[in-house]
């Protein structure tokens, strides 16, 4: 995976919260962002972790189901 594809991707969670003003609240997104990298640069994360904020962009056909029964019968746990 590229550089300039993680970087993207990073860019856009910031963009995400672009019009958040309440100081508490960006207080919270900040200490949440600080944790999430250091659970990664500690290797607290394993690959799938770090890969799960990828996954629509390589697979597009990859989604949720709309309820229990619907993943139930098409498989998925």
């Amino acid at each position: 995976m590229p550089v300039s594809e993680i970087r993207t991707k990073i860019r856009q969670e910031f963009e995400r919260h672009r019009y958040v003003n309440q100081l508490p609240v960006v207080d919270m997104l900040l200490f949440q962002n600080h944790a999430e990298y250091q659970e990664t640069m500690n290797y607290w994360k394993q690959l799938p972790h770090v890969l799960k904020y990828f996954r629509e962009k390589e697979n597009p056909t990859a989604r949720l189901p709309e309820n229990f029964m619907q993943g139930f019968l098409e498989g998925r746990n």
